[in-house]
């Protein structure tokens, strides 16, 4: 039998040191199903979601506690139903603004959109006669409940300002 994990942490960390948790969970017949793990300077921010042999469970729970420098928290799941909602992948393109990451998810959350995954990134852009300004970019994974239309979805989340515009990915 196997069981399934999720792993979330924060904290000091290398790649080395996700090299050796991802090493730990190998030896132990164990697989990252799905992992989610960034970096910024020094500090790792990570999900990872886990399948290993029952017997083999407690082991790899305990490196990832014992590692050095992580607040770790483990979460075990039960077996997941898959849904028959659709998945987007979108791009959100628009001015940056104070609040517009809250904007986006306040719209996804009125239209009961899951947010699977979410990557936002603001680029600083030096104009000529001395303007300047950030655009701001978010590209999400999102499931839509079978009830929504994605036409109804970016028409709300591109009426959040005139330069707002949405790109379906697939």
């Amino acid at each position: 039998m196997t069981c399934t994990f999720i792993v979330s942490f924060v904290g000091k960390a290398t790649p080395s040191t996700i090299k050796s948790l991802a090493a730990a969970t190998n030896e132990k017949s164990g697989k990252w199903l799905i992992s989610k793990v960034n970096f910024i300077e020094d500090q790792v921010a990570a999900v990872i979601k886990i399948e290993i042999p029952e017997e083999n469970a407690d082991v790899v729970k305990e490196a990832f506690y014992a590692t050095p420098d992580l607040l770790v928290k483990i979460v075990d799941v039960a077996e997941h139903v898959q849904l028959e909602d659709k998945i987007y992948q979108l791009r959100i393109d628009s001015n940056d603004r104070y609040g517009v990451v809250n904007e986006i998810t306040h719209v996804l959350d009125e239209q009961e959109v899951q947010i699977l995954d979410m990557d936002c990134q603001r680029v600083f852009i030096a104009g000529g006669g001395g303007v300047s300004s950030s655009l701001f970019t978010a590209n999400l994974a999102v499931r839509l409940p079978v009830e929504r239309q994605l036409n109804d979805v970016v028409s709300e989340l591109e009426s959040l300002s005139e330069d707002t515009r949405v790109i379906v990915e697939s």
